[in-house]
């Protein structure tokens, strides 16, 4: 039996602090949920529900912190490299996306209390969304930028039914701020009406339940699911247009309200022999919460500019993606990893536009851990090919096609006190 050292504990807060104020989550995946959230995870191309052995358990599924024992600790990043163009429709122009590289922290404790119980806290952002085309493009008049980004703090608690079972339930409150920039104009004329910026924030409350299951010495299941978040966005809207505009345009105060998605995770891994697992997972993400984006203004919004200020719908849908991994322990310091991930896309065809310009995805993963007495350390890259999605419904009448790729690096260290 251990206890949590008060040295140990004015550590973890220490550690923990930093990566709460520089923690952002900016780039792209399904729809736009970012599940790379640990070097070992993403070299498993995220099939780890079930063979996850790290502090990012507290992410991937904390009814497994039970497995670790002390207490230990993980911090890390993932750098993501996106690259998309557009080729237009209508004038054969290609339009490349700004090139931004991003940084998403993640950090976790875990803590064995007793035999039957364990706690642990997690810091990291698996909802984001970024995307930076030219002010003077030609779909401006949908986006030029948008960025979501999401902050979660993630305390859990674990508790060991049996040898073979445990559950775990845990609580994430979720800061959340989003800036949205557009052109004010007809796209039927050439006539720029001036430009909206609006930028918001809020906060939510979600939940987390997790199960692993020793099934024999050979095969683990594991179930996590994390609830859907509703967060209501307070902020303002700025609007950069002609003097004769202004008083037809709300500029003030704006509410904004996006739910973000449920997701349940299930997997199980199968140790072949003493040196190779194979894990496989199913992940469902209930993108079908977000139906649309409604900036609810103060201020009356005047009939003729109506337009301007319109609900963008979004109308996801719901998608279940699968991955299979392998995981080879070359000797006692050295395992290797790899896995295959299929991203189906969220967004239907009518919204395929520059502010989410997602399609189906093929995700290949390799990377290696490296194990001492006290500390792994864990390295991977993350390609994703994404397939070129040529869009000719677009509701509005906004088509091209679109080609994107990128690149995820990253690195984590674990360490047991």
């Amino acid at each position: 039996m251990s206890y949590l050292n008060p040295k140990r504990a004015a550590l973890s807060l220490g550690m923990i602090l930093p990566c709460l104020l520089c923690c952002t989550s900016t780039g792209r995946a399904t729809g736009f949920l970012i599940y790379n959230q640990h070097a070992a995870a993403n070299a498993s191309a995220i099939a780890y529900t079930a063979q996850v052995d790290n502090p990012s358990a507290v992410f991937y599924n904390p009814a497994a912190i039970n497995q670790l024992g002390g207490t230990q600790a993980s911090c890390g990043g993932v750098i993501l490299l996106p690259q998309t163009k557009f080729k237009s429709g209508t004038t054969g122009k290609t339009t490349r996306m700004k090139n931004h590289t991003y940084l998403l922290p993640t950090f976790y404790v875990t803590h064995t209390v007793n035999e039957r119980v364990s706690l642990g806290i997690g810091s990291f952002s698996h909802f984001g969304l970024s995307t930076d085309w030219s002010d003077d493009w030609e779909g401006n008049f949908i986006s030029t930028f948008a960025e979501l980004r999401t902050f979660f703090v993630n305390p859990v608690v674990s508790y060991r039914v049996s040898d073979a079972l445990s559950l775990a339930a845990g609580f994430s409150p979720v800061y959340s701020d989003l800036r949205f920039k557009k052109a004010l104009k007809i796209r039927q004329l050439p006539l720029g009406l001036g430009n909206a910026d609006l930028d918001a924030d809020g906060m939510g409350y979600g939940f987390n339940l997790a199960l692993f299951y020793r099934m024999s010495d050979r095969i683990t299941l594991g179930l996590s699911y994390r609830s859907a978040i509703d967060i209501d966005y307070e902020g303002d809207a700025d609007f950069i247009t002609r003097r004769l505009l202004k008083s037809f345009l709300p500029a003030g105060s704006v509410d904004v309200d996006i739910e973000l998605p449920p997701i349940l995770a299930a997997g199980i891994a199968t140790e072949i022999t003493e040196k190779l697992t194979i894990a496989c997972d199913l992940i469902w993400v209930g993108f079908s919460t977000f139906d649309e984006l409604y900036a609810d203004f103060e201020q009356r919004v005047h009939p003729l500019l109506r337009s301007q200020t319109a609900p963008i719908p979004r109308d996801y849908k719901d998608v279940l993606d699968y991955a299979i991994s392998a995981r080879y322990q070359l000797n006692q310091s050295l395992t290797l990893r790899c896995g295959f991930l299929f991203d189906r896309t969220a967004v239907p065809e009518e919204n395929a536009d520059p502010i989410l310009p997602d399609s189906d995805k093929y995700i290949i993963a390799t990377g290696l851990s490296l194990k001492k007495v006290r500390w792994d350390v864990h390295l991977s890259y993350y390609a994703v090919f994404s397939e070129d999605r040529t869009v000719r419904r677009n509701r509005n009448a906004f088509n091209g096609r679109y080609e994107s790729y990128a690149g995820l690096i990253s690195i984590s260290f674990d360490y047991r006190f």
